[in-house]
């Protein structure tokens, strides 16, 4: 009768660590809880949505929202291929991001401020229908619909360069989602499906939030009251990039 050794019995570390891990394990589930709350949780990168939404609609808002997230998939991207280690060996460079997103917030912030306080004529309203003339010429101007004070490549870009110069969404990339990945885990393939469910998640979450705020921005008619909460995005802004600049 064979009678099989300890060694025969038992696996080898180099066997084990051969083995492919869970990708949705217990780290998974605890690193998408986290991500989740701080998605939700309100900050610059909501303001600049909100204040979208109110000045130019739910058309731009949404535009605000894929420049976020090209953003976050560019600090994703950076990060799997060692941006940390600009930071890490020369911290200075940090700062000077901090003061860079912080001033783009307060320009944020003054200019809706600007727009709430300067007289503006009240945009006349868009037909039920589209009406084209017989004869083919162009429409009168005044029958044409109003335009936002920027484009579609415009609202992208205030999305991009506004999580771009984010330093909490940098460090989230850069130091907090690496500590979700183990040694015997496949790097890039684990930090692909980490970004892919903060992006996800991010993109799902700003949608709706700019979608509500689009529509009931839409249904205030009073210019009153779209200049109030012009003021007040402008006002958090501001507030943002000071904190920013202080913390």
């Amino acid at each position: 009768m064979r009678v099989e050794g300890p060694r025969a019995a038992s696996r080898s570390p180099r066997a084990e660590s051969r083995e492919p891990r869970a990708v949705f394990d217990a780290r998974y589930f605890a690193y998408a809880t986290i991500s989740a709350l701080l998605v939700i949780s309100p900050g610059a990168t909501m303001a600049v949505v909100m204040e979208t939404a109110i000045e130019e609609g739910r058309v731009a808002a949404m535009y605000t929202v894929l420049g976020v997230n090209i953003g976050n998939s560019t600090l994703a991207l950076s990060s799997a291929l060692g941006m940390s280690f600009v930071f890490t060996h020369w911290p200075w460079t940090l700062p000077l991001v901090k003061g860079g997103g912080a001033a783009y917030l307060a320009y944020l912030g003054f200019r809706g401020l600007w727009f709430s306080f300067r007289p503006r004529p009240a945009a006349p309203l868009e037909p039920a229908a589209p009406r084209t003339p017989a004869d083919g010429r162009a429409l009168p101007a005044t029958d044409r619909t109003p335009t936002s004070r920027f484009g579609p490549r415009a609202a992208v870009a205030r999305g991009v360069m506004t999580n771009l110069l984010n330093p909490p969404v940098i460090l989230f990339y850069m130091t907090f989602l690496p500590q979700f990945i183990g040694p015997q885990d496949p790097f890039f393939g684990r930090f692909v499906v980490l970004a892919a469910t903060h992006v996800s998640m991010s993109l799902v979450w700003l949608s709706i939030y700019a979608t509500a705020l689009g529509v009931l921005a839409e249904r205030m008619t009073r210019p009153l009251v779209r200049r109030a909460l012009e003021g007040v995005t402008g006002v958090l802004l501001v507030g943002f990039g000071v904190r920013l600049l202080l913390r």
